[in-house]
């Protein structure tokens, strides 16, 4: 990636995020995305991350901890497909979540957690997407990596990792009677 993504700082203002400190920022009047998920997503990340860290809650911050580990933990190369990946990964926990709650497969003493699991997962998503946006990133669809011979190495250690933490995702059969 010779050129990395930016955005306009403005922009990056526009969306709510972290607007107190973005509008401290005076570098330039244009950050890149390796910058703006250092110094911002990646705290943000760990600090949702630590606000879920206590007795009872482990499960719920486990996406945060992915997502910092895979925001922090990347060449700038790879970190527009780790974007995706994490996306991936974020749409995946919700599908799971919300059929097992469809499905009325929970008891009682799980409900609260999957909410929490399921809250994580949005709130992730709607970051993920924030950036996505605001940094105009495409995504090389499945298709167009089948069509040209590419793999997705980094979406693929991203859903691998989330599996073996978290076991694989299984597709819930509906009930049909």
């Amino acid at each position: 990636m010779a050129d990395k993504p930016s955005a306009a700082l403005k922009d990056l203002c526009s969306t709510g995020y972290f607007y107190d400190e973005l509008k401290k920022y005076t570098a330039s009047k244009e950050m890149d995305i390796s910058t703006y998920c250092i110094n911002f997503a990646v705290p943000y990340l760990a600090g949702l991350s630590t606000s879920y860290d206590r007795p009872g809650h482990v499960d719920e911050s486990n996406i945060f901890r992915l997502a910092v580990n895979h925001l922090s933990e990347i060449s700038d190369e790879d970190l527009v497909e780790s974007i995706f990946g994490l996306k991936k990964v974020s749409l995946s926990e919700l599908d799971k979540l919300g059929k097992a709650a469809h499905l009325g497969q929970l008891d009682k003493s799980e409900v609260l957690s999957h909410r929490r699991k399921r809250e994580s997962a949005e709130s992730l998503i709607k970051l993920l997407v924030n950036i996505i946006k605001t940094f105009k990133l495409a995504e090389v669809t499945a298709k167009q990596r089948k069509s040209e011979g590419i793999s997705d190495p980094v979406g693929d250690a991203i859903m691998q990792t989330w599996e073996i933490q978290n076991g694989p995702h299984i597709d819930i059969p509906s009930k049909s009677n």
